[in-house]
């Protein structure tokens, strides 16, 4: 009851529960491994008429009838093949589970194939060794039939973890991402969901047939001679506890390694995703010693754990080989002084010998088990985090935001980041009708971003709250909520695929014409359509061939065929050619007209085409007006635009203060 208790509160056993979902290569699986262990055991159980031809104590033939003949009654004399005619001893019929007829016509049949076994010993043994071969080659089929439908089952598995990892990181508050951060949860992903289903392949795998094989020849030994056996067992929970001490000093060790893999992945996604910086900043050097720091500090990890994997195999066989001389030692007082007969003896050293072979593969279990547990650990902490309530994991009844059409109001708002003292935003209020522009400016750092980020609700006001036409957004459906709202940002992401499927990312249903509608409205369409593929062509990692206004306006399109009443442009015009930067206000303008838009951006261009500005600084709203108010008023804005803001050319016409 206790083991069980522990195995059903162990991570790795918790995650293998997901493997009973696949009954039907179970239930192929564990016919092919019956069939294996079934005829291991047949050919293991014939050793003893063997064993009895080569010392000539009988024939096969001989042992095998008295077998028949006296199974489940006392130990009998030798059969002696009886004349013709002559009546054999009645069995003794003791089986309450199977009806006498069954066994009676079993037994029948069973001995009228072992009297066409000859007679003559050489032929008998030769009889017997071709049963084990036939024996072999239907047990290879059935182990082959075992290991396929495993190792299906646990890719399938891992598969279903990778997916359900995946789901929980795509759906989790952003404050978690933040604080965990991703590189971590990718090696988890990738590397931890492979280590689990490594461990599934093992335990359910060909070390499990191994130690079924193992079992049955321990429990073959016992039933020739208990008494030796149990000497031979009595070793056994100075293994176990042996090999639980080894398996805790692993599985410590392999979750220290798992955690030094992810920082590993996170200074590969520096270095390779800035490739272009490293480069220019001639910081090849200096990114090899980074690596060849977290490559150290991996192996150091990863060493932790190597003594009690390199000790667990060599103190294991040693004590198991040590257990079988012991038990030999025993068996041959028992032949010299006793007289017993040494076939039974031999075939009980021999059976467990077997035994004890198998616990090599039992301690290799032992280590990989070790290592999956603690990748299961990590994995089950991944799918215990929190998710946002978008989907499946909606609460009922939720009310639908309806479209946007009055105003916007943010009140008191207040927001800490996970692990930071002083708050991002602090006690923020703001309103804004529908269809004002407001340009929000302030110094890195301010809260800019993060002000409009809790408008999308990315992040939950620690006090506060923001309302849409008077609905506070914390209470509404969530999806309903973003339905409402298009953002462009500073860092343009886009995905693998096509144009087309970029544009229409996140509304794939949308037909050619909207999209090529939408790249229009964008100032898309003309590079677009130069391209050898057009809205077909695919394109590579983040982007790749493309130039930063053209991303851009692939990003503007997104929005245009969103159709969103609320708009929020993070810095859109930040990294462009002049010329990006026109077409860009151009479609920004067009896009403005029926929204609620929000900007925030670094160019006086774009900040006194706004409704109303608002200074941010420090987490706070310090200032809200026109360009010419807040120049006449506010020193922040003023030094903005003298710093920051005064670095572009302004509008035609247009002289900043």
């Amino acid at each position: 009851m206790f083991i069980l208790k522990r195995i059903s509160n162990d991570p790795f056993w918790i995650t293998a529960r997901v493997m009973l979902g696949y009954k039907r290569q179970l239930a192929i699986a564990a016919i092919g491994l019956i069939i294996s262990t079934l005829c291991f055991g047949a050919g293991l159980g014939l050793f003893l008429p063997i064993a009895k031809t080569l010392l000539n104590e009988q024939t096969p033939r001989d042992v095998l009838l008295q077998w028949l003949d006296h199974k489940g009654a006392e130990p009998a004399t030798p059969v002696i093949e009886a004349a013709p005619g002559t009546p054999r001893p009645a069995p003794r019929r003791h089986n309450s589970f199977v009806p006498e007829s069954v066994t009676d016509a079993a037994r029948d049949t069973a001995r009228s194939l072992v009297e066409r076994i000859p007679q003559d010993p050489f032929l008998g043994f030769v009889t017997i060794v071709a049963v084990i071969a036939v024996l072999t080659l239907i047990g290879s089929a059935g182990k082959y039939l075992h290991e396929f439908s495993t190792v299906t089952i646990a890719l399938k598995s891992g598969r279903v973890w990778r997916q359900r990892v995946f789901r929980r990181l795509i759906h989790a508050p952003m404050e978690q991402v933040l604080r965990r951060g991703t590189a971590d949860e990718i090696s988890r992903l990738i590397v931890d969901t492979n280590q689990v289903t490594t461990g599934y392949q093992a335990i359910f795998g060909s070390v499990l047939g191994d130690l079924l094989k193992g079992i049955v020849a321990l429990g073959m030994a016992v039933a020739i001679n208990w008494r030796l056996s149990l000497v031979a067992l009595a070793g056994a929970p100075i293994l176990a506890v042996l090999l639980r001490k080894f398996a805790k000093r692993i599985r410590r060790a392999t979750k220290s390694a798992l955690r030094q893999r992810g920082y590993m992945i996170a200074g590969l996604k520096e270095a390779m995703g800035g490739l272009a910086v490293v480069k220019v900043h001639d910081a090849e050097g200096y990114e090899r010693r980074r690596f060849s720091k977290l490559n150290r500090n991996l192996l150091i990890e990863q060493l932790r754990s190597r003594q009690a994997k390199a000790i667990s195999s060599p103190i294991i066989e040693t004590l198991a080989t040590l257990g079988v001389m012991v038990v030999a030692c025993i068996a041959a007082w028992l032949i010299y002084r006793s007289h017993q007969p040494p076939s039974d003896l031999v075939s009980v050293l021999v059976m467990l010998g077997v035994a004890a072979g198998t616990l090599k593969p039992v301690t290799s279990l032992s280590n990989t088990l070790s290592e999956a547990g603690a990748a299961a650990e990590r994995i089950l902490e991944t799918t215990r985090l929190p998710v946002e309530p978008t989907g499946l994991d909606a609460p009922p009844n939720l009310p639908v935001l309806p479209r946007h059409k009055r105003d916007i109001a943010v009140e008191h708002v207040t927001f800490h980041y996970p692990g930071q003292e002083a708050p991002a935003i602090g006690d923020v209020s703001l309103h804004v009708p529908f269809g004002m522009t407001v340009a929000v400016v302030g110094a890195n750092g301010s809260g800019k971003t993060t002000l409009l980020s809790l408008l999308v609700r990315l992040f939950t006001p620690t006090s506060g709250r923001v309302l849409i036409d008077g609905a506070d957004i914390s209470g509404v459906d969530l999806r309903s909520l973003r339905k409402q709202i298009a953002v462009v940002t500073q860092q343009t992401m886009l995905f693998q695929g096509t144009i087309a499927d970029n544009i229409a990312y996140g509304r794939r249903h949308e037909p050619r014409e909207r999209i090529a509608a939408a790249a229009r409205a964008a100032f898309a369409d003309e590079f677009i359509r130069a391209l050898p593929l057009g809205y077909d062509a695919r394109l590579g990692e983040d982007g790749t061939g493309l130039s930063g206004g053209q991303k851009q306006r692939i990003a503007i399109a997104r929005a245009v065929l969103r159709d969103a009443p609320i708009l929020i442009l993070d810095e859109a015009t930040s990294q462009v050619d002049a010329d990006s930067e026109a077409k860009i206000n151009r479609a920004v303008r067009e896009l403005r007209h029926g929204r609620t838009t929000f900007i925030i951006a670094h160019r006086l261009s774009t900040v006194i085409d706004a409704d109303r500005i608002v200074v941010m600084d420090a987490g706070r709203i310090i200032d809200q007006g026109t360009h010419t108010e807040l120049l006449a008023r506010c020193d922040i804005y003023q030094l903005l635009t003298q710093t920051q803001l005064r670095r572009e050319v302004p509008a035609a016409g247009v002289k900043p203060g």
